[in-house]
């Protein structure tokens, strides 16, 4: 009876609403399967938020016993951090203050301006350690390649500097053909997951 519940059922319920919004893409015209899949979307968005909060539960939680256990005060400055925003985002979100643009211009936009300055200083410090433990062409590669990156991330100004704008079209363009490469990764990963789920040979539902 617990495997039904636990195995069984919560598979046949993803196959048939997989099944269902499936058929509403391939049937467009039928209105009951479009309606019935806008429902299904809010079901799993529902249900997607609720695992995010208890994920977010569930870390500040961990940093919270690691406070308490006196392992790392950086755990108190993570937890009063989360707190904070989440509280501010939720007045936000029901006043209208402003407040969620505020903490992205201020906290999120100068952490990855920050990370991506760092980016290349990290790549360069890593070639060269990899060169001074092991000389092959796949690290001179690696150091080039960390270089010209550098090199290519001076912001355009008048000068000497517009000598490296065509090297950096040119790796513009292949970090875009890299980049699309990826997303198609993603894409073909997603629908091989989904229609591996779709016909009970992955459970994660019930693991």
């Amino acid at each position: 009876m617990r495997r039904i519940f636990t195995s069984v059922a919560p598979t046949v319920i993803t196959g048939i609403a997989g099944f269902l919004v499936l058929l509403s893409f391939v049937l467009p015209q039928v209105e009951v399967l479009v309606g019935l899949r806008a429902i299904l979307i809010n079901i799993a968005i529902i249900v997607a938020s609720i695992a995010l909060l208890l994920g977010f539960a569930r870390l500040l939680n961990l940093h919270w016993l690691r406070f308490r256990q006196r392992r790392s005060r950086v755990s108190l400055i993570a937890l009063f951090t989360a707190v904070v925003v989440f509280v501010v985002l939720v007045i936000d979100r029901f006043s209208n203050f402003g407040a969620a643009a505020f903490v992205f211009n201020v906290l999120i936009v100068p952490i990855q301006g920050s990370l991506g300055a760092l980016l290349t200083i990290f790549l360069a410090a890593a070639a060269v350690r990899m060169a001074r433990r092991r000389r092959t062409w796949g690290t001179v590669w690696f150091l080039v390649s960390a270089v010209i990156v550098l090199i290519t991330q001076i912001p355009p100004t008048e000068g000497a500097a517009n000598i490296l704008q065509p090297i950096r079209d040119l790796f513009n363009a292949l970090a875009m053909g890299g980049l699309r490469g990826l997303l198609l990764g993603v894409a073909l990963g997603t629908l091989a997951v989904a229609f591996r789920v779709l016909f009970a040979i992955d459970r994660p539902q019930s693991e």
